[in-house]
């Protein structure tokens, strides 16, 4: 059986494959080069649960101070003695007035630990750090 193409009628098709491949490849790209909040927050800390709907601190320009079950205190994800934080501290008060900091204190660690920093913050004239914690049900 011989099949003939009427020639005056074209037909238009789309390969959609190339735009496919570049909605995939943009879509991995803005993945790999976006930068997640949360990867920033050591997972080893478990914070204290809250009920209650308190405001949760989201500014992008924060100090955050972590306290560990250990005791230790870390900023930026390096180990601080209490010295170093206030000299931190210090420093960031110098180039920013009315700098937020945002403490942030595993659960299982004892309460000394946070009010030692706590302290170093109102010492320094800092208004009253933030603490931070996870949102309960």
């Amino acid at each position: 059986m011989n099949l003939r193409r009427d020639p005056g009628r074209a037909q238009a098709s789309f390969n959609l494959t190339p735009l496919l491949d570049m909605l995939f490849i943009l879509i991995v790209f803005f993945l790999a080069t976006s930068r997640f909040q949360e990867d920033e927050r050591d997972e080893a800390i478990r914070l204290v649960e809250s009920r209650s709907k308190l405001p949760i601190a989201t500014a992008t320009d924060l100090l955050v101070i972590e306290v560990l079950a250990s005791g230790e205190k870390r900023v930026h994800g390096q180990a601080k003695s209490l010295e170093e934080i206030e000299e931190i501290l210090r420093e960031r008060i110098a180039q920013k007035k009315g700098s937020d900091v945002v403490i942030r204190a595993d659960r299982r660690a004892l309460v000394g630990h946070l009010q030692e920093t706590t302290e170093i913050c109102h010492r320094l004239g800092l208004e009253t750090p933030k603490i931070a914690y996870a949102q309960g049900s």
